[in-house]
C-alpha cells in the first residue's frame, strides 16, 4: 500500500477508489443487464434500454429496433458521493422484470440477478479496485 505523510493525499486516493468503484459496479451491472445471457430477449429492445443517471432515474427508453445493449453507464463521470440509478423505463419492464412475465428467462430472473448476481459484481469490483489502487 502506498505510503501517506499527509491525511489529505490519502483522503483524495482513497476518494479516487470510492469512484472508481462506483463505477467499476455501475458499468458492469449495466453491461450485464444488457447482455442476452441475463435480459430477456425477444427484439433486444428491452435489454437496450437500461439506461444510468446521476440524481434521478432516467426515462429514456431504446428505440424500436434497437438491438444493441446501452452502454452510457461508461461515460458518467462517478463521485461516489452522488446517487445513480440504473432503470429501464419500457412501458412493460415492471411486467417482465418485478411479475417475471416472460418466456426466455426463468420467472424470477430479476430477482436472482438482483440478489445473486449484484453482490458478485461487487465483490469482483472491489478486488479489482484494491489492486488497481494498492489497498491489499
Amino acid at each position: 500500500m502506498p505510503r501517506f505523510d499527509n491525511a489529505r493525499d490519502l483522503e483524495r486516493h482513497l476518494k479516487k477508489a470510492l469512484d472508481a468503484l462506483q463505477a467499476e459496479t455501475l458499468i458492469t451491472t449495466q453491461a450485464e443487464l444488457g447482455s442476452t445471457r441475463v435480459s430477456p430477449y425477444n427484439t433486444g429492445r428491452f435489454r437496450s434500454s437500461w439506461f444510468a443517471a446521476e440524481g434521478s432515474a432516467s426515462s429514456a427508453v431504446a428505440p424500436e429496433g434497437t438491438d444493441s445493449p446501452n452502454t452510457d453507464a461508461t461515460g458518467l463521470r462517478v463521485d461516489a458521493s452522488k446517487e445513480y440509478h440504473l432503470t429501464n423505463s419500457l412501458v412493460y419492464a415492471q411486467s417482465v422484470a418485478i411479475e417475471g412475465k416472460v418466456v426466455s428467462q426463468p420467472k424470477n430472473w430479476f430477482i436472482d440477478f438482483t440478489n445473486v448476481r449484484i453482490p458478485k459484481i461487487q465483490d469482483a469490483a472491489a478486488r479489482v479496485v484494491a489492486q488497481r489502487f494498492d489497498l491489499t
